[in-house]
């Protein structure tokens, strides 16, 4: 069985602690495929030939699938590289809006997906059971976490139970690195090195987070490594590694740290970790998490996508460093895609960083009622005014708001679902698919291009 790590004393534990507290309470486990519906994989054709109201072929052999999973509570990609490789960046496990108020002054929750008695752990699983090629042997080659915020690698709250003997409490990212075996966990490093203003409020989250570390470790030999920016050999093809010669992925930043375009060289703008811990919590130098965010450049022949996590350049008029977008951009180009870094909100994807990127489609994973914002999309069509834009989730408040601030909701392509871009192994086109998430059927709503590749 794939999941002998899930005990019956696990299964017992969950049980006893999904029937407590009443409504809000979650069903606070991950027990694989025990209330997801039974769903037929369609064996693919040579080409993508998905269908509106049929379920997505799954990969094969040769493209590459980005594939964003939509919870409701954050971000997740789930990447299957050109031989079968697999990896998971994100593991959205932010409390839903449904049972956690996020206090005066924040927006709430978007709706959870498909619905708030399925925890995003489960959904992330599911999802990635129904698509992972046969060769990942339902193992994940990599899990890749951008940076330690809850709606990225999940929260710590009484709503999850405790591991019965690793002692970390299985949300999202611990939820899903206990059911499928990791080979890789990639991370920005130490938290506090160089630490965020987040590091000195809490360390809670991320010392779960290095507890199921060990644990995988000890228990299924996951090795954890330290991003390398500027590195192209950490994250390759591990199936067949001379299938292609034409796919790459480049981690371009992490940890406030920027590739400089030479060599695997980088460097950063950031004070020192010595200064930033002196500086303190409260100081106005200090710098967010968002800021240490992984960012990666994935190249298929032709076709290029940009991810950068959380990425912002919000205190850059007063502090310079804190614009980690802007050597980004001097060591980029144009992609055919990209994800909008941090859920398309205020003071990201700048102007700057567009104007090198110039992104064709975008997708943008929102999970706030304030996310996307208008003035960071009229960015994204300044920079390219025939970008098709996607994003995961769009409320009624947020409806109100962009209409109340002239910008065309029929200007966006798709404001629901998950979305996959799926690219042909000659990387000289791609596809783009708008998956139903209202349920776990995965059933094409949507369907856009092929788009040629430049």
């Amino acid at each position: 069985m794939r999941y002998q790590g899930i005990t019956c004393a696990f299964v017992l534990l969950a049980a006893l602690l999904s029937g407590c507290g009443g409504e809000k309470r979650l069903p606070s486990v991950v027990v694989p495929g025990k209330e997801k519906p039974e769903v037929t994989p369609v064996v693919p054709e040579e080409t993508p030939d998905a269908k509106v109201g049929e379920v997505l072929p799954l990969w094969s052999e040769g493209y590459l699938d980005i594939h964003s999973i939509n919870t409701g509570r954050g971000e997740s990609y789930f990447y299957i590289f050109p031989d079968g490789t697999t990896m998971l960046l994100d593991a959205g496990g932010a409390l839903p809006g449904e049972v956690h108020d996020y206090g005066e002054g924040n927006s709430p929750g978007v709706p959870s997906k498909p619905n708030k008695d399925i925890p995003a752990a489960d959904v992330i699983l599911h999802y990635i059971q129904h698509f992972s090629p046969e060769v990942s042997k339902g193992a994940l080659d990599y899990m890749m976490v951008s940076h330690y915020h809850s709606d990225h690698f999940g929260s710590v709250n009484s709503f999850f139970p405790s591991h019965p003997s690793g002692g970390f409490v299985l949300n999202s990212v611990a939820a899903v690195g206990t059911a499928l075996k990791v080979g890789k966990l990639l991370d920005r490093g130490e938290f506090d090195d160089p630490p965020s203003s987040d590091w000195f409020s809490s360390t809670t989250n991320y010392n779960n987070y290095v507890k199921f570390a060990k644990w995988a470790a000890t228990s299924q030999g996951t090795v954890r490594e330290k991003v390398r920016v500027g590195a192209n050999d950490q994250i390759v093809m591990v199936h067949k590694p001379s299938a292609t010669d034409a796919f790459e992925v480049r981690n371009l930043a992490a940890g406030g740290y920027v590739w400089t375009g030479t060599g695997t060289e980088s460097a950063t703008r950031l004070p020192s970790t010595a200064e930033l811990k002196k500086m303190g919590s409260s100081d106005a130098g200090q710098c967010g998490e968002n800021v240490m965010s992984v960012a990666l450049h994935v190249r298929l022949g032709a076709f290029d996508w940009f991810t950068g996590g959380d990425c912002q350049y919000n205190g850059r008029s007063t502090y310079a460093y804190k614009d980690i977008e802007a050597p980004i951009a001097k060591v980029m180009k144009k992609v055919e895609a990209m994800k909008a870094n941090h859920h398309c909100t205020a003071n990201t994807n700048s102007a700057e960083l567009l104007a090198v990127l110039r992104p064709d489609v975008l997708v943008a994973s929102s999970w706030r009622d304030v996310q996307p914002r208008a003035e960071t999309m009229t960015r994204f069509i300044k920079a390219n005014s025939e970008v098709k834009i996607f994003t995961t989730n769009l409320t009624d408040n947020n409806k109100a708001t962009l209409a109340s601030q002239g910008f065309d909701i029929g200007r966006m392509s798709a404001i629901s679902g998950h979305i996959v871009l799926r690219v042909h192994p000659s990387g000289s086109r791609f596809w783009v698919y708008v998956l139903d998430d209202s349920d776990e059927s995965y059933k094409v709503s949507k369907v856009f291009g092929p788009y040629n590749c430049q």
